[in-house]
């Protein structure tokens, strides 16, 4: 039987960004409700990060339960179930969960920038947090100097592999097949760079006892065995059709679009995070979230 819940502040997302909002907006009172969802946040991965202010070094797993404490602390409800339909009218909208019909005045949206475990590379699970990694600014200083394999074909791929080339790591990148000549341009960018550039090679395997220690790539049939320190993983996640159906509007690469506030373009619904195709950080994420949940109690004054 569906259960109906009522609540001011709806957030959609259990990240740095959906629990710094549920941190504000339950500390001014107002009734919060987040869902958490089944796909974890990145933090969940457990690495380390060392540019989050105020740690010189702290486990992601571990700052992420600090965030969810905090928010507990201050009465925020967090519910583990995943948004199925969204329906945005100006004064109520409604969320439709598995077990859950929820009714809010407003609308956070931090679900990050999920990467699909449907299609992964075998190896990439088990050294995830160990080599593997989706992020170039968290990870690469961590392998300045050594050689490290990137994997993907879009323009985060292009600005990541060259942000690894400034950290001062010696980046391979695996391009997969079928390469789109809208992308030609950027490709010459990185070859110009001195980048080894492996066209039309598909990513087989990462392969490593307790840490990555090579990648197995191919192309025509042919496997080739690449020692490397680290592999990053790029992928291009579509926009999620329960943005779309409830007339959010996207970008031409399907991230939510806000303003300098945070809004969407539909009222009382704001977005904060990797969502947002921001900068892709922690502390990005949390300033953002911050703003949201301002601006979201602002709109629940008027």
């Amino acid at each position: 039987m569906v259960q109906n819940i009522k609540t001011e502040i709806l957030i959609i997302g259990a990240g740095p960004a959906g629990l710094t909002a549920a941190l504000y907006t339950a500390r001014a009172g107002k009734k919060t409700l987040v869902l958490e969802g089944r796909a974890p946040s990145r933090l969940a991965i457990g690495y380390q990060i060392e540019n989050y202010p105020g740690f010189l070094s702290i486990n992601s797993r571990e700052l992420l339960n600090k965030f969810l404490d905090q928010a507990r602390h201050h009465e925020a409800e967090i519910l583990k179930e995943d948004a199925l339909a969204l329906v945005i009218d100006r004064k109520t909208k409604y969320v439709t969960t598995k077990s859950v019909f929820i009714e809010t005045e407003v609308v956070i949206i931090a679900t990050g920038k999920p990467f699909t475990r449907a299609k992964m590379i075998p190896g990439e699970e088990r050294l995830t947090g160990r080599g593997v990694s989706y992020c170039a600014t968290c990870d690469g200083p961590l392998y300045r100097g050594r050689e490290v394999l990137a994997y993907g074909l879009s323009e985060e791929t292009f600005e990541e592999v060259l942000e690894l080339d400034q950290i001062g790591c010696k980046v391979i990148l695996v391009t997969g097949r079928n390469i789109k000549e809208d992308y030609r341009k950027d490709l010459e960018k990185v070859k110009q760079k001195g980048i080894r550039v492996l066209e039309n090679y598909e990513l087989k395997e990462i392969a490593g006892d307790k840490r990555v220690e090579k990648a197995v790539v191919e192309e025509k049939g042919q496997k080739e065995e690449i020692p490397v320190s680290a592999v990053f993983i790029f992928r291009e996640i579509p926009g999620s059709a329960l943005f779309a159906k409830a007339g959010l509007e996207l970008d031409q690469r399907q991230c939510l679009v806000v303003d300098r506030h945070q809004q969407t373009n539909l009222e009382g619904v704001f977005a904060a995070g990797d969502v947002t195709c921001g900068f892709m950080q922690v502390a990005s994420a949390v300033g953002q979230g911050c703003v949201a949940a301002i601006q979201a109690l602002a709109y629940l004054r008027k």
